[in-house]
């Protein structure tokens, strides 16, 4: 069973996208249906704690997907802004 939680603004979905933890829960929205398929992961300057090292590691910043489901079709959404 999936976890529903009942959000009151676009920024606190979208921000709920970069959250591991969130993957599979739903998400009510303006009585729409959000399922975070895949955390989103932000971009970060620097990686804390590489100090001098050689080679250093690299984060690929990606957004969130989503289902939208509206009258028993399901939409997927890359880019929710």
């Amino acid at each position: 069973m999936t976890e529903v939680i009942v959000v009151g603004s676009k920024q606190e979905l979208i921000g709920n996208g970069y959250v591991y933890e969130n993957i599979g829960k739903e998400f009510i929205y303006e009585g729409l249906s959000f399922l975070l398929k895949e955390n989103g992961i932000r971009s970060y300057p620097t990686i804390p704690f590489f100090g001098y090292s050689q080679t250093k590691p690299t984060i690929l910043p990606r957004k969130p997907t989503w289902i939208l489901k509206i009258k028993g079709m399901e939409l997927t959404i890359n880019d929710l802004k």
